[in-house]
């Protein structure tokens, strides 16, 4: 492992460029014309102010933790996430700050021996820290105190979040229901509900005013762009290869940024004939095409219409063969269409959405009327005839088997059943034709073997779950308490991806 970490050190000069490009882009907080960019504020926390230059030092201690507890450099495609662990580790720091957590001297070196980094045969190796230390810690730059300071941040955190999390409980009735539900096999029957036997009625003027002005966005004109694109690619698939394209990248648009005062921007395509790299343009194109041939980093899509007449050449972003430099060549505004210029349309909409609210309101009305049936003690085939509706016999199945299987809609029907309680109609689950309900007729008992091999598994499992859970309320809480201030894209992030 010390090997591969010393493989890929010439790679982390590179990294850490490109996360301070993605900084920039992720944090929209560049200002490359008058000003110095390193002094820039991108945040505050615990009401300190964080600039550029703070949250570089940042980026790399995260950096450093992170090859610490994966023995891996993060790549140079990871850079947002490096970012956004970033400000995850500051707030972190700020509160076990807060709360006067430290660490003594044993602590460190227990946490250095307890380092599968530096375990061999089940025990701690000094050769290997040396190794570390030679072949990573200083030609990168990283002091003893530097690598004491990571290792105690990674202690008091540790620390701090074990002290949340241990407020986490499971009681045994809730593995045992979750045991059940996951690996009881089903009997049950699927009832499915056809949108175009469903007759829509015809709007009225006030009600396409509405549903124009509450939808106008989808009616919209959209934005477009063309863009020139030149390509840097690796030599090869190693990453030795990719670092020597990313200089190449970081060297060309260089050019385009931060240029002296008096002087003009250089022209894109002379510069990349100059480079001898060959330029492409793409376009038009809109938010939701994907212009980029054989691309699906969600990021060329984004620099692309971050680019402005006075700000035109994006930073150098991953590709697959290496990276690529967009330019902008055109851009056309967007327009909302009145609804005079649309209302075929938004009456098609207006109707297809009305089919659907019918539709579920039909078939709620029946869950609702049927499952107060079956609690009354009226039999299921009793019930479906006085509807007049024919349900399906579904092939018994365990919702957590691997098996796969063969009936329609398989996949969607699998996590529905393992949320409902036999003898009764679950929700309505719409398809791309209409939808359909659930009624789960039995679930038998899990088998006792199985019971004894699974069931801790599956406590352990909600446990860390819930654990991750308060962590994940704890973070979303910290970041919105007077004194932080975060990017909004991190806070957003935060709010739906942790």
């Amino acid at each position: 492992m010390i090997t591969f970490l010393h493989d890929k050190l010439k790679s982390l000069l590179l990294i850490l460029l490109g996360v301070v490009g993605i900084s920039f882009i992720f944090f929209g907080n560049w200002t490359p014309h008058g000003g110095d960019p390193a002094a820039t504020k991108i945040g505050t926390i615990g009401g300190k102010k964080i600039t550029l230059n703070d949250f570089i030092a940042a980026q790399r201690l995260t950096l450093l933790d992170s090859t610490l507890q994966t023995g891996r450099i993060p790549s140079s495609e990871q850079g947002t996430f490096v970012s956004f662990q970033t400000w995850l580790r500051l707030l972190q720091l700020q509160a076990a700050n807060s709360a006067d957590l430290d660490t003594q001297p044993d602590q460190l070196v227990e946490a250095i021996k307890e380092n599968p980094l530096f375990r061999k045969d089940g025990k701690y190796d000094p050769s290997l820290f040396q190794n570390f230390s030679s072949n990573f810690l200083s030609p990168q730059g990283y002091s003893g105190d530097r690598f004491n300071q990571a290792v105690a941040d990674q202690v008091r955190i540790r620390r701090l979040l074990n002290s949340l999390a241990s407020t986490a409980i499971v009681l045994p009735s809730e593995a045992e229901s979750r045991l059940q539900h996951l690996f009881g096999s089903v009997e049950a029957q699927i009832i499915r509900w056809d949108a175009a036997k469903i007759n829509p009625p015809e709007p009225s003027q006030a009600e396409l005013e509405s549903f124009h002005k509450a939808n106008e966005a989808e009616f919209a004109i959209p934005p477009r762009r063309t863009v020139d694109v030149v390509e840097i690619p690796a030599a090869a698939n190693t990453e030795e290869a990719k670092t020597k394209a990313g200089e190449v990248a970081f060297s060309f648009t260089s050019q385009f940024f931060n240029i002296p005062e008096g002087k003009s921007r250089p022209d894109f395509a002379t510069t990349a004939a100059a480079a001898k790299l060959s330029v492409r343009t793409l376009g038009p194109f809109t938010p939701k095409d994907n212009p980029f041939p054989g691309e699906s980093d969600p990021r060329l899509l984004s620099a692309a219409f971050s680019l402005t007449t006075a700000d035109p050449v994006s930073d150098f972003i991953p590709s697959k063969n290496g990276y690529l430099v967009l330019h902008l060549r055109e851009e056309k505004p967007g327009r909302n269409r009145p609804l005079a210029e649309v209302t075929p349309e938004v009456r098609a909409r207006w109707q297809e959405q009305a089919r659907l609210q019918l539709l579920a309101q039909q078939a709620k009305n029946f869950a609702d009327r049927a499952n107060a049936s079956l609690a009354s003690g009226q039999k299921w085939e009793e019930i479906t005839k006085a509807f007049g509706v024919t349900p399906e016999k579904i092939p018994s199945f365990s919702p957590a088997d691997e098996k796969p299987l063969t009936f329609t809609d398989a996949d969607r029907i699998r996590p529905v059943v393992t949320q409902m309680e036999p003898n009764r109609v679950g929700g309505f689950s719409r398809t791309s034709n209409g939808g359909f309900l659930i009624y789960l007729a039995k679930r038998d008992p899990v088998p006792a073997n199985l019971v004894s091999s699974t069931l801790p598994k599956i406590s352990t499992q909600i446990l860390n779950q819930r654990r991750g859970q308060i962590v994940r309320d704890w973070l979303t809480g910290a970041a919105a308490l007077p004194g932080n201030e975060l990017p909004k894209e991190v806070v957003y992030q935060l709010r739906g991806a942790l």
